[in-house]
């Protein structure tokens, strides 16, 4: 009966997307502005739930494993077709640095009352509106340096 529940609920949640005119490709969710709302939203979602568990298993972790563990997290959610949120809005970008400067001070073990700087440069993050403009300045690079197309080289 919880199955039949969880069923249903996904089909009026996919109907609502419908509605309001998204489109989810290759885990992107695009709308017709291309605000990236609705991408933010699932990013900041599933990251805020590997933080708690970061959160759980941090004291069990020695550092090392507790970087190696947040950057994997950061690589597959945060930085995930990044390059697409160039342009975006800052209320966004705001969005995604809270979440992950919360992933850093899990890692760090900082007290929720200081700077993120510090833990986020203890890890050598970048802020999330740096990353995407390191992302882009990379690519570009790469793509006159090489000739050809990213994807090639």
């Amino acid at each position: 009966m919880w199955h039949a529940r969880k069923v249903t609920k996904s089909r009026r949640v996919i109907r609502d997307r419908r509605r309001r005119g998204t489109i989810k490709l290759l885990g992107v969710e695009l709308d017709s502005a291309l605000s990236m709302d609705g991408h933010v939203f699932n990013v900041v979602h599933g990251c805020n739930y590997h933080t708690r568990a970061v959160r759980h298993i941090r004291p069990l972790l020695d550092l090392d494993t507790a970087k190696m563990l947040a950057q994997g997290i950061v690589a597959a959610r945060l930085d995930y077709c990044n390059s697409l949120m160039c342009g975006m809005s800052n209320r966004n970008f705001k969005r995604l640095q809270v979440t992950q400067s919360a992933l850093a001070r899990a890692v760090c073990s900082a007290p929720w009352s200081t700077s993120t700087t510090v833990p986020r440069r203890s890890l050598h993050w970048l802020p999330v509106r740096r990353r995407v403009d390191y992302k882009l300045a990379l690519i570009t690079f790469k793509a006159r340096r090489t000739g050809c197309p990213v994807y090639i080289a």
